[in-house]
């Protein structure tokens, strides 16, 4: 009777001490995009391993190159520095990643690995990487503005 509930207090504290299930009890805080860009519209879209995170916001030229003209966005980092996000963009093309730096009305400079008009198809992404590269389990989802 001792050892089962020793192990049940074992058990309580180990689970109480998990990353996941902190990040769902904070999950009622804002996040950092929502507090420094108050402009932006976030929204979530439920995915089988969870809720997609999803973020509406207008994007500006970058290094007097215009936008990107497609909708979606696989967002696999995101930075007030340049030199931050272009450190991050090395970091990713050795896992495979191809990457382009996009740049916000906010300032905040964002590491796309995935463009497209469909929405689906950027949906299956983020949950791609989500499956296959659990260190970018922060991977989301910007829609542009128009």
């Amino acid at each position: 009777m001792k050892i089962l509930t020793f192990s049940l207090i074992v058990l309580f504290f180990l689970t109480s001490s998990c990353a996941s299930v902190n990040k769902r009890l904070r999950k009622g805080s804002k996040s950092e995009t929502e507090r420094t860009a108050p402009a932006t519209k976030v929204k979530t879209t439920l995915a089988p391993a969870g809720p997609i995170k999803e973020v509406e916001e207008r994007l500006v030229a970058n290094e007097e190159k215009a936008p990107d003209p497609h909708s979606y966005f696989v967002i696999i980092g995101s930075f007030r520095n340049p030199e931050n996000a272009e450190r991050h963009q090395s970091i990713i093309k050795n896992d495979g990643f191809t990457s382009e730096i996009l740049k916000n009305e906010a300032g905040l400079y964002r590491v796309a690995v995935f463009k497209t008009d469909d929405v689906a198809l950027a949906r299956e992404e983020v949950r791609r990487i989500w499956a296959n590269f659990t260190r970018y389990s922060d991977t989301w989802l910007l829609i542009q503005k128009k």
